[in-house]
């Protein structure tokens, strides 16, 4: 217990003394990374994180991502699955490859001691997967049995029929995992050529904390990452356009319905994105501080729980929320939903609403570095965005230096009633 403290203030210390943190920008022949040096814990935690993802698998073709990355680790040039488990196991890795709807990421860690053979590993499963007919079919059939559950849980079930809906004119509509006949489409072939052109170091961002000199690191990051490809293969990311407004049902015969709403919102670098996230905490992000839990749960005990959250991109954003209820009470609940929107926009935010939320995300911040890996997260995800060098010293002031008419006046323009879309799975009575 004393060495885990120990440990978690000398992490805490690389922020709290300066209100910053201390890293180094390195580069090599063929790439570029942040650093921060941690010898507090022999561990070396990598991040990174390349820009692409599901929404940008061929049509006819969705879930190639995700299908690439879950394969990846079930063989390579020298190891087939078994070895590299076993690989993993004895020399203390962690390794996890994912594909989200705007990227493809991972995170890496190994003990120091082990440091050679770790990024070994990780260069074999990152430059050199064999997509070996064997693997391709064991993934698909696991893929198959994940459709298959997420079509019978009812809040999976009603998140992608959102999803499809919400973004029906746009490549965000394309689904993570794709579907059973886009899976059966996919060949060999086509996760070679996706593989070379979505490993790109174009669209490269790394972020490394841990016991390891700048030297060594750097050697290592040049061996792995510096043999991607250089592709002219840009994403092609489309703003969020004519969303639909209003709702709409679709029936499923279940004891409850599973709701899903929708709202435009702000990419990651518009100027008034802390002021969104502040007053989304007081609607809907803040558990059961927030508005909405407060007044449908709470109070009238409509649902279990009730959220809402901005989802923000790199060149676009909504909001987005849900909760679950009664048949007999969905109308109802949407049209409290709707009223505590409309309130907002009208009467907007208290300054004691604004002082609880600033404190909160003042403080949240710090859970970033409690680990060598969140500490490695953070400098993946501040490159990702464009953030700017600056962003660590910079947040708490921008936070701290916006004003609540400032915020009133956004949320005024911004938060729209009308503008909401509620997908509802389920037997609402009393349609509309």
């Amino acid at each position: 217990m004393k060495i885990f403290i120990y440990i978690l203030s000398f992490i805490f210390l690389i922020f709290n003394e300066s209100k910053s943190i201390d890293f180094s920008e390195l580069k090599t022949k063929n790439t570029s990374f942040w650093f921060i040096k941690d010898n507090s814990i022999p561990i070396i935690s990598l991040s990174f994180s390349l820009r692409g993802g599901s929404s940008q698998d061929p049509d006819g073709k969705e879930g190639l991502s995700y299908l690439m990355t879950s394969t990846m680790d079930e063989g390579t040039s020298k190891f087939n699955g078994i070895q590299l488990r076993q690989f993993k196991k004895l020399n203390g890795i962690k390794l996890n490859i994912s594909t989200q709807k705007n990227k493809i990421e991972g995170s890496f860690q190994v003990i120091s001691s082990q440091v050679e053979q770790g990024f070994e590993l990780l260069d074999q499963v990152l430059n050199f997967p064999k997509f070996d007919k064997s693997d391709l079919e064991k993934v698909l059939k696991q893929m198959e049995a994940s459709l298959k559950i997420d079509q019978s849980d009812l809040s999976t079930l009603s998140n992608n029929k959102f999803n499809d809906i919400f973004f029906k004119n746009n490549n965000f509509s394309k689904r993570i995992k794709g579907t059973q006949k886009t899976l059966n489409n996919i060949t060999k072939d086509d996760l070679i050529k996706h593989h070379k052109n979505s490993f790109n170091k174009k669209e490269l961002h790394i972020g490394v904390s841990g016991d390891i000199s700048e030297k060594s690191i750097k050697k290592y990051i040049e061996k792995v990452f510096g043999k991607f490809s250089i592709e002219n293969v840009k994403p092609n990311f489309e703003k969020f356009t004519d969303l639909p407004r209003g709702q709409k049902v679709i029936e499923l015969d279940t004891p409850q319905s599973s709701v899903v709403f929708g709202h435009p919102g702000l990419s990651r670098s518009d100027k008034d994105y802390f002021s969104l996230r502040l007053a989304n905490y007081i609607l809907g992000g803040g558990g059961f501080q927030s508005r909405l839990y407060k007044q449908i749960r709470e109070k009238k005990g409509l649902v279990y729980s009730i959220y809402s959250y901005p989802i923000s991109y790199k060149h676009d954003g909504f909001m987005m929320g849900g909760f679950q209820t009664r048949n007999n009470s969905v109308f109802d609940t949407i049209d409290r939903v709707k009223d505590e929107w409309s309130k907002m926009s009208k009467q907007g935010i208290t300054k004691k609403e604004l002082d609880e939320a600033k404190a909160y995300y003042k403080g949240s911040f710090t859970r970033n570095f409690t680990s060598t890996i969140s500490i490695a997260n953070l400098l993946n995800i501040v490159q990702f965005y464009d953030l700017g060098k600056n962003y660590f010293s910079e947040r708490d002031k921008i936070i701290g230096n916006l004003k609540l008419d400032y915020i009133n006046n956004m949320i005024k323009n911004k938060f729209n009633s009308d503008n909401l879309f509620f997908l509802i799975v389920g037997s609402p009575e009393k349609q509309r």
